[in-house]
């Protein structure tokens, strides 16, 4: 059709030139030969009917432009153009290439309205908010999470908490923050979460909100029965002789000849008591761990300050160390990054004697935006029936073990926002660091 609407307006062009040229030399010729100036006058009138026609043919089609374009620029997808004149091919041309303009619209308004009608009924608390502070949208799980019917400005959140929208404001694009809130007088626990997007080169935040204090204080309530179970089957075990110890000494006391059974008797309650000493202070232990002083290190340093602390124990072990790209950087404060990196090889060496060729492969690479560290060996492996309680504290399977160096690697990990995994793959046990 492009090219049908090209050559008819190109013939009818020449058409109307070579007529114009025609009668321009008709219109000398009378000049030249007729003494009468009614001819010439005939023949001039002639040519400036052919200049307007000519004039008003090119007129009609920059009208015919200049409307379709206003059309395009103004939105206004209603106009049609009537196609029973001289440009009926281009205006039918035109009105079929407003017609798609307009039935994209209605698709767009339609996948808006939908995505608008999805967003208010996903469960996760979501709002979009200007740079001025204004919120462009929210779903409904907000004005149930928050209780505030006329929610239009971040700043409103706080009649919730006065430093709530300061501290929303201080989340960078990206990353996620735990923040503290009262609502309707019940203090509650918020992961924040911040996207940023753009729309049209207009920057908006868009906010995920979860409150997790049901989640917590179930998680709270187990934690605690696990922590009571293990500290009540380590203090009984000890009290228990300590107590029937105490009543046989007691017994001995009025008889001089079992001194010796005395004496043995008094050094084992003293020796079950450091060792209950003992125990208390790795709990202590296991309360200490520092604040994170996070900088950016490279993980190859990281691994191989490890390694090379562990040398004399790595000797018997076919140890691989992978790193990918070797630049590979994170984010971690130093010194609790090698107490976790010793803490998880140690374990992998300990595990791996047990085989007949010790193998431990360490490899960090980059996965989905996130830094992970992996730890693996050829040990028997876990039992998966007790897989959930090994970061338990104090839970352990070693005869000598003190059971707080995976609950301390944990620690660590959520003290970096991080996560810490044990699984079995490829017959080798391989714990996975993921920052």
């Amino acid at each position: 059709m492009k090219e049908k609407m090209r050559s008819r307006f190109r013939i009818l062009a020449i058409v109307q030139v070579l007529l114009l040229l025609a009668s321009c030399s008709v219109f000398a010729w009378t000049v030249l030969t007729f003494d009468y100036i009614a001819v010439p006058i005939i023949a001039a009138t002639v040519v400036l009917l052919q200049v307007f026609v000519l004039v008003r043919f090119v007129e009609v089609h920059v009208d015919t432009l200049e409307e379709f374009f206003a059309a395009i620029n103004y939105e206004d997808f209603t106009q049609r153009f009537i196609t029973d004149d001289i440009d009926a091919e281009l205006k039918q041309a035109f009105n079929k290439v407003i017609e798609r303009f307009q039935d994209a619209r209605a698709d767009r308004e339609v996948q808006a309205n939908y995505l608008e009608v999805v967003v208010r009924h996903v469960p996760v608390p979501l709002m979009s908010v200007h740079d001025d502070g204004s919120i462009r949208l929210l779903n409904n799980p907000v004005r149930r999470l928050t209780g505030i019917p006329t929610l239009s400005r971040l700043d409103d959140l706080a009649v919730l908490d006065e430093n709530l929208p300061t501290r929303m404001r201080e989340i960078e694009p990206g990353q996620q923050r735990l923040l503290q809130a009262t609502i309707r007088e019940v203090p509650v626990e918020l992961r924040v979460a911040v996207s940023e997007i753009r729309i049209g080169g207009i920057a908006e935040r868009l906010y995920s909100i979860e409150n997790l204090s049901g989640e917590l204080t179930a998680r709270e309530s187990s934690a605690w029965r696990n922590l009571i179970r293990v500290l009540t089957h380590e203090i009984m075990n000890t009290l228990t002789p300590v107590s029937s110890l105490a009543q046989t000494a007691a017994g001995l006391i009025e008889k001089p000849a079992s001194q010796d059974d005395l004496r043995e008797a008094i050094q084992t309650i003293a020796r079950r008591s450091e060792g209950l000493m003992n125990f208390v202070s790795r709990y202590r232990e296991l309360l200490k761990v520092p604040e994170p002083v996070p900088t950016d290190l490279k993980v190859a340093d990281a691994v191989n300050a490890v390694t090379t602390l562990l040398a004399e124990s790595l000797q018997r072990c076919d140890l691989t160390v992978e790193v990918d790209p070797e630049t590979l950087e994170v984010r971690a404060d130093p010194q609790l990054l090698d107490q976790l990196l010793v803490n998880i090889v140690k374990n992998a060496v300990e595990a791996s004697s047990e085989a007949e060729s010790p193998t431990i492969k360490i490899t960090a690479k980059l996965e989905y935006g996130r830094i992970v560290i992996r730890i693996a060996d050829n040990g028997p492996g876990v039992d998966e029936s007790i897989a959930d309680q090994l970061f338990i504290p104090f839970f352990t399977t070693k005869r000598d073990g003190s059971g707080i160096g995976l609950s301390l690697s944990r620690q660590i990990m959520t003290a970096h926002g991080g996560e810490i995994a044990i699984n079995r793959r490829d017959d080798l046990t391989v714990v996975s660091l993921v920052f």
